[in-house]
């Protein structure tokens, strides 16, 4: 890459791929020109769709047309097909192709059903699907809810959000109804470590929260979800988070699950010149904050390469969310390490007071300022 005539393509309409355009602008400044490709112009903030139809949270969306006039690249609505790194092209699913002297990934995943019989909720996508779950609760058509995680899922937070918020609606409304989350990791919230997941533990036991862990589900039967070793728990209703998928793209190495190697740079391997971000990602924990960090370290390799004077950015990553259904604010948070595992270390894990700002669930160096600024705005 030469200096002042770096064109950089990110293709992707997610957190990753926005904070990508923010991070690059603000250290390349005009050392690049830019290009943003995905097939939507929508930008959900989805993290808050589980505290939606509870009343909880508002669904946010922000227009990445705003985004990209904001740091001066172009926008396609097109999504990525092919790559072909030898001519530094991509073909697109219209036919269209781009060319490219820098190609940033950054096409997420897909949401799989991974518990037959199991109602999946996936995200905003299902907020009418929750909302027809809290009528049948009220109506006591559903005496005993469980909600699954599925094997092969390392962002379970959905399922213990649904779950409080759940047992809260029953309380509140006086029904007869139990709530249970069964799931194969050993503790809840385990990606967050130990501190967490007593913290969680306890806070399912006071919801009067039956807790299953260490437990694979495998298929809902008459009685309710059958588990994969053996013994079913009781249900006549059963919610499930789905398994994700990467999604293929032709000439872009993947694994069997269609996730994509990077080094810790975000370099793909075997391919000059293409980074990939977020969900796509082998990566195991799929969140959007972890995916707007891997876009910063992205974002300032680039720079550097165009010839911005600035410093690599730090690795690592920091997991943070806040917590739906408590009655107080619960945020949390933990350093991984480069397999997504929590590292031991000085931050505190649970706090009642947000240790980011904004206090969002989700926070982004560049992305949760200029989410800020346009609500304001808006």
């Amino acid at each position: 890459m030469s200096e002042g005539s770096v064109h950089v393509v990110v293709a992707g309409g997610g957190f990753a791929a926005a904070e990508l355009l923010l991070a690059l602008r603000a250290l390349a400044e005009e050392r690049v020109t830019l290009e943003l490709i995905a097939p939507s112009p929508r930008l959900v903030f989805k993290p808050a769709a589980t505290g939606h139809p509870f009343g909880e949270a508002t669904i946010e969306e922000h227009d990445l047309r705003e985004l990209a006039d904001d740091v001066g690249a172009r926008f396609r609505a097109d999504a990525a097909e092919a790559v072909a790194p030898r001519v530094s092209r991509m073909r697109l699913s219209s036919g269209a192709v781009a060319d490219y002297d820098a190609l940033v990934l950054a096409t997420g995943a897909r949401p799989i059903a991974a518990v037959p019989g199991a109602t999946t909720y996936r995200d905003h996508r299902d907020s009418a699907t929750i909302g027809r779950l809290i009528a049948d609760l009220r109506a006591g058509v559903v005496r005993e809810l469980v909600f699954a995680v599925p094997t092969g899922v390392a962002w379970t937070l959905p399922v213990y959000e649904l779950a409080l918020l759940a047992a809260r609606e029953i309380e509140t409304v006086g029904v007869l109804a139990t709530v249970a989350v069964v799931t194969p990791e050993p503790a809840p919230l385990a990606v967050f470590g130990r501190n967490v997941g007593a913290a969680m533990t306890g806070l399912l036991a006071d919801a009067g929260i039956l807790l299953e862990s260490s437990a694979r589900p495998g298929r809902v039967v008459r009685e309710g979800l059958e588990l994969a070793g053996g013994g079913t728990v009781p249900a006549d209703r059963v919610i499930a988070v789905p398994r994700l998928m990467g999604r293929r793209i032709s000439g872009v190495p993947s694994n069997y699950s269609g996730f994509v190697a990077t080094d810790e740079r975000g370099r793909v391997e075997s391919l000059s010149g293409v980074f990939a971000a977020g969900d796509m990602t082998d990566f195991p924990v799929k969140q959007g904050g972890i995916a707007t960090q891997q876009a910063d370290v992205i974002a300032a390799e680039l720079a550097r390469a165009a010839g911005a004077d600035i410093e690599p950015a730090p690795l690592g990553h920091v997991l943070r969310t806040r917590l739906f259904g408590p009655p107080q604010p619960v945020f949390m948070q933990v350093e991984l390490d480069a397999h997504g595992h929590p590292c031991p270390g000085a931050l505190p894990a649970v706090s009642s007071e947000a240790p980011w700002w904004p206090s969002a669930k989700l926070f982004g160096r560049h992305l949760s300022p200029w989410m800020a600024r346009t609500r304001v705005a808006a």
